[in-house]
């Protein structure tokens, strides 16, 4: 649609309209009129050369030539100012084109425009024939004339066309915004529809989808009744046919049964007799039976009767073996074999020829040079003899059975003194206390290894629980020391063992005294676990180091000691016993453990006190007036236990290893003088 000019468009047409009548042009159309009228342009330099009079022309010829040409000049101004209105109302060349085009062709084929006839050039007239070619213009300028007549005509129809259709414009776009109003109002009516649509569709489509599920629920069950039914016929049908077959096999049965009935009726009486035969034999049977179990039951009884006495002569053989031995006055002496570890028997080490006879006797053969054999090497046999002997397949519980009474004198009010003796390695530390890298006394995952120092402090704790309904009431201090290169320390104090603060005996050990000790850690225990900790704590801090004989050596000697006070409130009895259980440390030569520096002078320091220890029970046996407790802290220390008012017992710990068979006789000898000296009857400290 071409666009149409507005009102104020249509008003300058109409002021453009009378200056074309009027004949008035203005200068700034003149591009304008050279662009829509090219042929006019080239009659301009016509008219500047009409001027001029050429030779041979008549003057009336030559007024005639300036009257055409003026007549030109006058239709080229009427193209020029037609071309200017167009401009003015506000077309441009191709908007002015594209809005006449369809309107002169509908005029055309209406005949209402009529057609603008454009007459065939006429021969070129000579340039002398001045009247001819005016008469030539003349007639262009008529035909000019009429057809600007007929632009103008047409220009008003067009204006007035132009007014009608503005005025349709108008209608037509009220008319549209109406429709637009009603067309937004039914959009929004037709979203809401669609809206409305759309969620009954949603909500059609769930319940559809609801139905199919349900029925393809039900096509599954129909199908799985269906799979049932023709399985159920099947079964009948089976069912059936088996009926069918028992029925006629019954039959032949009966018909056999009925048969065979008469033979097994005879069988029967004769089962009956057999029966009651045998219901006979069974009632005899079953009296032996009774009177078999009832001598059985008898039988164990007096089984069990012989076992708990067996166990109680046991018991009493013990204590009539402790009374011969303290009223005997002598230091009971036990040996116990250590068993090859499992590195010396990967590595293959060489065993010694250790016999135990019997649970007192144990025999070593040591090869020599004197008195060949079939081997070609003397054969010397040792043999000895002490309290008991533990062979190597031992547990810790044999072991400590036999020092339990020694235990239980403690707390009757006893001194008793209980150590360890041995070369480094042999097992003493095991035998007092466990292996080397147990972390919970109290765990039952070390129960079968826990040695005597836990053992005992189980039993001590035990009995006084046992004892406190009888009315009696126990106080238990413990504390630990260390004799290391002759200086006593405080294993539950780190200054003593840094050797900032010092322990020094402080009175004198005498006959019925006890060892007093300055700067010395006492802890009172209530049960076993606090004993534990302390003795946890303590091996911490007790001195260790490698030597040729073992990478774990101990440099020192251990000593725990409980003192144990019991007092009865009905009978206000009261009673103090002391156990001292002693760790020495390693009894081998110096040249034997290959020490230097640090570790030579506790070699020399541990031999010393080792040494003092045998002068002591050496004096001890030959009953001497004066005894060298003084000599070592070792003998000072335990001059109670040795020399005392005490019961005492040593542990001789020997190797299985044939390389340290010549300590292991040392040991033996030393314990054998040990096991001969004779300290005189232990007493009961009652107050």
């Amino acid at each position: 649609m071409s666009r149409i000019p507005a009102p104020s468009s249509l008003q300058k047409q109409e002021k453009n309209k009378q200056v074309f009548e009027n004949g008035a042009f203005s200068k700034p159309f003149a591009p304008s009129i050279q662009k829509a009228a090219p042929t006019i342009k080239r009659t301009v330099p016509a008219v500047q050369r009409a001027g001029i009079k050429r030779p041979g022309e008549s003057q009336v010829a030559l007024s005639e030539k300036k009257q055409r040409i003026n007549i030109g000049v006058t239709v080229r101004r009427n193209v020029e100012n037609s071309h200017n209105l167009a401009k003015v109302a506000g077309f441009s060349e191709k908007a002015k084109r594209a809005a006449l085009q369809p309107i002169a062709e509908s005029a055309l084929m209406r005949g209402s425009m009529p057609a603008i006839s454009v007459s065939k050039s006429k021969p070129k007239r000579p340039a002398w024939d001045l009247k001819g070619r005016i008469q030539d213009m003349e007639e262009n300028f008529q035909s000019a004339q009429q057809i600007n007549s007929t632009l103008n005509d047409q220009l008003i129809a067009y204006n007035q066309r132009i007014l009608a259709l503005e005025e349709a414009n108008t209608l037509l776009h009220k008319d549209v915004e109406i429709k637009a109003s009603q067309s937004e109002v039914a959009s929004s009516q037709a979203s809401n529809l669609e809206k409305q649509l759309r969620e009954k569709t949603e909500d059609f489509e769930k319940k559809l989808k609801g139905k199919d599920d349900a029925i393809y629920k039900l096509k599954e069950k129909n199908s799985e009744l269906s799979n049932e039914l023709s399985t159920l016929r099947s079964d009948y049908e089976n069912l059936q046919n088996t009926h069918q077959q028992e029925t006629s096999s019954l039959k032949s049965s009966i018909t056999c049964l009925i048969c065979s009935k008469s033979g097994l009726q005879a069988e029967l009486d004769a089962t009956k007799l057999l029966v009651e035969s045998l219901q006979e034999e069974i009632k005899q049977l079953t009296k032996m039976k009774s009177d078999t179990e009832f001598e059985n039951k008898n039988l164990l009884k007096n089984v069990g009767n012989l076992e708990s006495k067996l166990l109680a002569e046991e018991s009493t053989r013990r204590k009539l073996h402790n009374v011969i031995q303290e009223l005997k006055g002598n230091i009971r002496v036990f040996c116990r074999v250590r068993p090859p570890l499992p590195d010396e028997i990967k590595n293959g080490i060489q065993l010694a020829n250790i016999t135990t006879p019997d649970n007192k006797i144990i025999e070593i053969n040591q090869m020599g040079d004197v008195g060949m054999n079939d081997s070609g090497k003397a054969q010397k046999k040792y043999e000895f003899s002490f309290d008991a002997v533990f062979p190597p397949s031992a547990f810790q519980q044999e072991v400590f059975e036999e020092i339990s009474q020694l235990v239980q004198s403690a707390i009757d009010g006893y001194n008793v003194c209980i150590f360890a003796y041995g070369q480094t390695g042999s097992g003493k530390t095991y035998t007092m206390e466990g292996p080397e890298n147990i972390i919970d006394f109290a765990s039952s995952d070390y129960e079968s290894h826990l040695g005597m120092i836990p053992r005992s402090v189980q039993k001590i704790f035990k009995c006084i629980q046992n004892l406190e309904p009888r009315g009696w009431k126990y106080r238990v201090e413990a504390f630990f020391l260390e004799i290391y290169n002759e200086r006593i320390q405080d294993l539950l104090n780190s200054d003593s063992v840094s050797g900032n603060a010092k322990c020094e005996i402080i009175k004198s050990a005498g006959k019925g005294n006890d060892c007093l000790l300055s700067n010395v850690t006492t802890s009172t225990v209530s049960c076993a676990e606090e004993v534990y900790n302390l003795l946890k704590k303590a091996r911490i801090n007790r001195a260790v180091a490698a030597t040729k004989c073992n990478e774990y050596s101990s440099r020192s000697h251990y000593v725990f000691q409980l003192k144990i006070y019991g007092e009865n409130s009905l009978t206000d009895e009261k009673c103090e016993g002391i156990l001292n259980l002693v760790d020495l440390a390693g009894s081998e030569r110096v040249k034997d453990s290959g020490s230097a520096g640090d570790r030579l002078t506790e070699a020399k320091a541990i031999n010393k006190s080792l040494s003092n220890l045998g002068k002591v029970i050496m004096s001890l046996s030959k009953k001497e007036n004066h005894i060298p407790y003084r000599d070592s802290k070792l003998t000072h220390l335990l001059a109670n236990s040795l020399g005392g008012n005490s019961k005492t017992l040593m542990f001789v710990n020997i190797s299985p290893d044939n390389e340290n068979l010549s300590e292991t006789i040392n040991s033996l000898r030393f314990a054998t003088k040990v096991n001969q000296c004779n300290i005189g009857t232990a007493q009961k400290r009652v107050k």
